[in-house]
């Protein structure tokens, strides 16, 4: 079908000169094959096609549709923050002033009514949940449902929500159109049958991918001739020949670690490929890379040296800025490798020639190295080959063995994909799930309750739910001795703290663990045991791992510190005492943190990197600001100064003197301090001191940016007036 034929489908001839202009000229088959389905007449899809299939237009071709036709919503569901951000950043420069296009991510406090407004919006999974917990009234007005990656059911973390959502909103907005979109699986019939849905499967590419194995001095294709490579360092021989044959490469292995070690490894390749302008850009890039934080980490440097050189690595580890130079870098083709662990396929759009899966196995906690799923092997190849650049892609595993060559080939190129199985029986998800249907007044008795989850994915391919009825039964109970619901004969009901926790998006357990721990508290409460009571909870997960060296001085400093402490301590034989070791580890973290440790000092001792550690203290001021508010429904004020005191150090990493300097914009924990030290201990200080001498301290371009933030109205230094020093107390 070609892009015009789309105007007897009522799509706007705007947006098919705009798809023109971006070259394309024809649908793809899996395209064409959702319209014949019904994608233009309101009917529910599943389209269960390769990455790069055209998965992203066809939800557009929908939306257009269905905003240029009905007085609706489109909401579009992803997995990652990562991938909101990219699809709304695309959507706003396609729809531009036709439709008004939002984000919403994270604050799971919020019902975010000015969403109201808008037309398209993009959410991740738990932020629509918790959009529906908040009883966002636009919700009913939702026409269209784009599910993103919805393979995710089979994802134990994040998949029980997801299926919750789904079926929420089945029964929230029946008439809603659903379009779930998915890497090809094994069962997307079961799937398609669930939502009720037609189902378009297909392993059509736009781009030819040929999949083969390294192995000795040759890389070998199934369909394909083989290249001859220097077998001595597979790695670096299979970048060598992509090198050669002008192209880029993506290298997948199993860890942080590996990932790391790799880019340093390719390296000694790629910065021999290197011309003149390309050694000037990436030398800037990774300038950077280099400062994205105030004072970099060797992680930081280890990085900036490899991006120098055309060679990455990309992992959970690294801030936002730094992925986002990386991928910008690679996608104009000045950094030649990428080694990646398997977040990088889940998230942003970043094609390349060649994909390398260097590591097929990985290691599970209690099994041991184990291969990956096929699933996991297709996300990754599926990178492979870009539609404006290549006729086509190729992916290769690294075998060790000839013996490991054979095994690769039949169990991920000839393999077929795992199906995938719901994971709604997992306890905590059910506790937090059934308290949030009873808050919202989604199922107010017991049969109600039960109603609801033979709806879901679960009830549909086990056929019955006596495993999650019994498990249910025993939540009930749970809820009732906490008081988080009561029950009027027959009826259930939340209580106003039961409604609150819902709110907060907490597992119950973690809300009852909080209450009791605070009750018993009324004056003085101290960081450290704030910080180690929501480390000890399922939301921080996975905590801190105990190496053999810590248990000195973990026990040491629990015998010094058991005041602190808002929990009670666990014997040392109790089951329960592995993890509030753990507990304890991770709240030193967070310690050194607020203690002003450097991002380097804290990855030295603690083994966590500049990413994990923004990641892990946002989930602490969600969790702080839980406790927070759980305090105030418990009416115990005397100890709230202490948790917004503990909030505020958390959230810039500061000890309780600079709070009043850090909340100034531009100026951070390091600038901070720097203040401090010369004599500007607060607000005040910084009012009485001229524009001219603050500049000596912190630069004229901050001092400029603080004094307009007192309100007042200066005039900027002289260039020559830059010189900084410590000034006396003046």
């Amino acid at each position: 079908m070609h892009i015009s034929e789309l105007s007897k489908y009522k799509i706007p001839k705007q947006f098919i000169e705009k798809f023109k202009e971006e070259k394309i000229g024809k649908l793809y088959p899996p395209q064409e094959d959702a319209i014949k389905c019904g994608l233009f007449e309101s009917k529910n899809i599943v389209l269960s096609v390769p990455t790069a299939a055209g998965k992203t237009f066809t939800a557009t071709l929908a939306t257009i549709n269905k905003l240029s036709n009905f007085p609706v919503k489109v909401v579009y569901i992803v997995p990652l923050v990562a991938l909101a951000n990219e699809k709304y950043n695309y959507y706003k420069k396609l729809f531009g002033d036709k439709w008004r296009v939002a984000i919403s991510v994270g604050n799971f406090d919020s019902g975010d009514q000015w969403l109201a407004k808008y037309d398209f919006i993009v959410c991740t999974t738990e932020k629509l949940d918790s959009l529906i917990r908040h009883g966002a009234g636009w919700i009913n007005e939702i026409g269209l449902i784009i599910v993103d990656e919805v393979h995710m059911l089979n994802d134990i973390s994040r998949g029980p929500t997801l299926e919750v959502l789904i079926t929420r909103l089945k029964e929230i907005v029946p008439h809603a159109q659903i379009l779930a979109l998915s890497a090809t699986i094994n069962n997307s019939d079961e799937l398609a049958d669930w939502l009720g849905a037609e189902l378009v499967v297909s392993d059509f590419r736009p781009v030819k991918l040929y999949e083969g194995v390294s192995f000795g001095d040759k890389i070998h294709f199934l369909d394909k001739e083989d290249y001859g490579i220097n077998g001595v360092e597979q790695e670096n021989s299979i970048l060598e020949n992509t090198l050669k044959l002008r192209k880029q490469a993506l290298f997948f292995v199993s860890s942080r670690r590996n990932a790391e070690g790799l880019a340093e490894k390719l390296m000694k390749t790629t910065r021999q490929k290197l011309t003149k302008i390309e050694r000037e850009e990436l030398a800037k890039l990774s300038q950077n890379t280099l400062n994205v934080l105030e004072v970099p980490t060797r992680q930081c440097k280890k990085l900036a040296n490899c991006i120098k050189y055309g060679s990455a690595f990309h992992h959970a580890g690294l801030l936002r800025k730094q992925k986002q130079l990386i991928e910008e870098g690679f996608r104009k083709g000045l950094i030649k490798s990428i080694s990646a662990t398997p977040t990088l396929a889940m998230g942003v759009n970043l094609p390349a020639f060649r994909v390398v899966i260097r590591d097929s196995k990985r290691y599970y906690r209690g099994i041991g190295a184990s291969y990956i799923p096929v699933l996991e092997y297709k996300q990754f190849v599926g990178r492979a080959g870009r539609p404006q650049y290549d006729k086509f892609g190729e992916s290769i595993l690294v075998a060790k063995t000839e013996y490991d060559a054979s095994e690769l080939v039949d169990r991920f190129i000839m393999g077929e994909p795992e199906k995938i199985k719901s994971k709604l029986a997992v306890e905590p998800v059910l506790r937090m799930h059934t308290l949030a249907l009873i808050s919202s007044g989604f199922a107010k008795t017991e049969q109600a309750l039960l109603d609801f989850f033979s709806k879901t994915f679960y009830a549909y391919q086990y056929g019955e739910i006596s495993i999650i009825e019994s498990k249910l039964l025993e939540i009930l109970d749970s809820l009732k001795n906490w008081k988080f619901i009561s029950e009027n004969p027959g009826k259930l009901q939340p209580t106003r703290i039961g409604r609150r926790v819902t709110e907060l998006y907490l597992d119950p357990l973690t809300a009852h663990d909080f209450i009791q721990s605070l009750k018993p508290h009324k004056s003085r409460i101290y960081p450290f045991g704030i910080t180690q009571l929501i480390s000890n909870t399922i939301e921080m997960s996975p905590l801190l791992s105990i190496r053999s060296g810590d248990f000195s001085e973990l026990d040491n400093l629990i015998a010094e510190r058991e005041h602190m402490f808002l929990q009670h301590i666990p014997q040392q034989w109790d089951i329960a005492f592995d993890r509030f070791l753990q507990s304890v580890k991770t709240a030193m973290f967070f310690e050194a943190w607020i203690n002003e440790k450097t991002e380097d000092q804290i990855l030295s001792k603690f083994r966590v990197a500049p990413g994990e550690l923004r990641g892990r203290l946002h989930i602490a001021d969600w969790l702080i600001y839980s406790l927070q508010e759980l305090a105030l429904l418990l009416g115990a004020k005397e100890i709230l100064k202490h948790i917004r005191k503990a909030r505020a150090r958390l959230k810039y990493g500061v000890r309780e003197d600079l709070i009043p300097l850090v909340r100034l914009k531009s100026i951070g924990r390091i600038r901070a301090r720097k203040l401090y030290n010369a004599g500007l201990k607060s607000i005040a200080d910084l009012r009485k001191i001229p524009l001219q001498s603050l500049s000596r301290v912190i630069g004229p371009n901050i001092s400029y940016a603080i004094k307009e933030q007192l309100g007042e109205k200066p005039t900027k230094p002289r260039a020559h007036q830059t010189k900084q020093f410590n000034l006396e107390k003046f």
